[in-house]
């Protein structure tokens, strides 16, 4: 007698073998996902802290090459609060420059002429500037003067729920060369 096998000739899947392809896909779609989220977290980080570097370096070398090169510098005005420095260069001119503390721009003036921006709010990539705990600008000495700057740059946000926030503070001493 002849016994016939009977070969399953049906192909598929089983319902394991599915399920088991489920999850290993959910798996590496989840660690795929925390990676490029922290990618993406990590990128956003480099770009504030770089933004924020390179305005608060433009005008703090801006500033401190003007001063070096100063005749004399005033004090600063009554009731500014030092927000305000104001000087005279050896060719006459007068440059200004302000921190105006209500939109956290600063500004340059030449010759009691046209107020520049040298800072920008906007987003994305702009800074506030402000002040640290005293005075941004303040004189001191008569023979040399002696200029000390404490401005701090942050990062001008849309919403207080940014994934980073950042700040540069910028303390810096400078000697005016034709005061002693």
């Amino acid at each position: 007698m002849k016994t016939y096998l009977k070969r399953n000739t049906e192909k598929g899947f089983t319902l394991i073998e599915l399920i088991l392809v489920i999850a290993l896909l959910g798996i590496s779609v989840t660690v795929t996902n925390d990676i490029l989220v922290s990618l993406i977290r990590s990128n956003n980080k480099t770009q504030v802290i770089n933004e924020i570097e390179q305005q608060s370096n433009f005008v703090s070398l801006k500033i401190e090459k003007e001063l070096r090169n100063a005749r004399f510098v005033n004090t600063p005005l009554a009731g500014e609060s030092g927000k305000t420095l104001v000087f005279q260069t050896r060719d006459g001119s007068t440059i200004q420059y302000d921190i105006d503390t209500d939109t956290g721009i600063m500004s340059r003036t030449l010759n009691a002429g046209t107020k520049y921006d040298l800072t920008s709010n906007a987003i994305p990539g702009g800074v506030v500037v402000s002040c640290g705990a005293s005075n941004c600008f303040s004189v001191s000495g008569y023979n040399p003067q002696i200029i000390n700057m404490n401005i701090i740059f942050t990062q001008a946000q849309p919403t207080p729920t940014s994934s980073y926030t950042g700040s540069i503070s910028i303390k810096s001493t400078i000697v005016i060369r034709n005061t002693y």
